[in-house]
């Protein structure tokens, strides 16, 4: 049973065999629009406006043969025949923005109200099938507003139709939905054959995690693909979905941007790791826990950022009931243990720069109860902060 369903939405309504076509109407035989025009002029709103009321009072007055309306329609009307569409459906719409979605939200949204008493949502992509820069970065913002949509449900209550629209819609649709496991459902409307088609599963996490310096990189701005090393210039040009060049320069493509989006270890990426003196001489001389170290930092970056936590781990100074608060300067996160070491550390983190401050790391927990009890690393700022971000996050992630 799907409570929510979420629709890329075309024009197939104006196709000239459709009950709503807009020049099967006597009053526009004269008139014209262009379904792909993004300004929509006072003149055009009032002849988009006395459409709709005939269509109104065309569907007041007629009984509706689902296969000519729209496949958006057909698409309801088999899932209710079929007992898969709950009483009252949220049906979210994703339009874009021209006259043609325009029209296509007008009239869809009320006859799904009237027949199927949907509640309905409405999301506008806007693409600019012009300028190809400029269409690569829409592409990514349609792929994360889907992805926003998809998520108001869950997969096995909604049935997500990636169907209208630019056929480019329909064909990274498919691969959100696969990446979120939401499998597709398609209606042919003169058939009125619903094909449910499950989703492929991509490793998102095993790509990341290899390639993590690489993107981080390209993730906010363009770098040179001759400054890139040679294993880095084989992955880009292995991977064309994920980069792209141009004019010798790498940056992501919105797959690219997206797959970032949607890992586990997205939060990470726009992070910066400012480590102190302390912190890095402790690390350098205890090798063999780097790696456990720059994962427990990437994980209090998580709990952070995703409100993951309770408080008594981001702020274990709370336990020591001595301690000066007046004094602090830092909080004290209670990591993790590795079976040999703890993970304790002074830090405070700059939200408006995205930024770690590490302080003052303990990895031995007798050391670490008699040190923090008595502030230090806590009241007092440790020499020489340094940008480690690479290492943290490319070396060991």
């Amino acid at each position: 049973m799907y409570h929510t369903v979420v629709i890329t939405c075309g024009t197939s309504f104006n196709n000239s065999s459709n009950f709503f076509c807009f020049n099967n109407f006597d009053k526009f035989k004269e008139k014209s629009l262009n379904l792909f025009d993004t300004e929509i002029s006072e003149e055009t709103e009032n002849v988009i406006n006395k459409w709709l009321h005939l269509c109104i009072r065309k569907h007041k007055q007629n009984k509706l043969e689902p296969n000519q309306v729209s496949a958006e329609y057909s698409t309801m009307y088999s899932l209710k025949k079929l007992g898969k569409l709950h009483k009252k459906p949220t049906v979210v719409l994703i339009v874009t923005n021209s006259i043609g979605g325009y029209m296509a939200e007008r009239l869809l949204s009320y006859l799904f109200r009237q027949d199927f008493n949907a509640n309905i949502m409405v999301t506008y992509v806007t693409f600019d099938v012009s300028n190809a820069s400029i269409l690569n970065r829409q592409i990514g913002e349609y792929m994360s507003k889907l992805t926003h949509a998809l998520r108001q449900g869950e997969p096995n209550t909604t049935c997500f139709v990636p169907l209208g629209g630019y056929k480019f819609m329909t064909s990274y649709g498919y691969i959100v939905g696969s990446i979120l496991k939401y499998p597709t459902v398609y209606v042919n409307e003169h058939a009125q054959q619903l094909i449910q088609i499950p989703w492929v599963p991509i490793d998102v996490e095993k790509f990341i995690e290899g390639n993590a310096t690489l993107l981080r990189k390209c993730l906010n701005d363009f770098i040179e693909f001759e400054k890139l090393h040679h294993q880095e210039k084989e992955i880009v040009s292995s991977h064309p979905y994920v980069f792209e060049i141009e004019e010798g320069l790498v940056g992501l493509t919105p797959f690219g941007q997206f797959l970032l989006e949607q890992s586990d270890r997205s939060h990470i990426f726009n992070t910066q790791y400012y480590l102190s003196d302390q912190v890095r001489n402790l690390i350098k001389n205890q090798q063999d826990q780097s790696i456990f170290v720059a994962q427990q930092m990437q994980e209090l970056v998580k709990k952070i950022k995703l409100h993951e936590h309770p408080d008594l781990e981001l702020m274990h100074e709370k336990d020591f009931d001595k301690l000066d608060r007046s004094k602090m300067k830092y909080h004290l996160y209670k990591g993790a243990s590795n079976g040999r070491h703890v993970f304790r550390l002074a830090y405070r983190y700059d939200s408006s720069n995205q930024r770690l401050y590490a302080n003052y790391l303990w990895l031995n927990h007798d050391c670490y109860e008699r040190e923090a009890a008595k502030g230090i690393g806590i009241y007092d700022d440790e020499a020489d902060f340094r940008d480690v971000t690479e290492e943290i996050v490319g070396k060991y992630l």
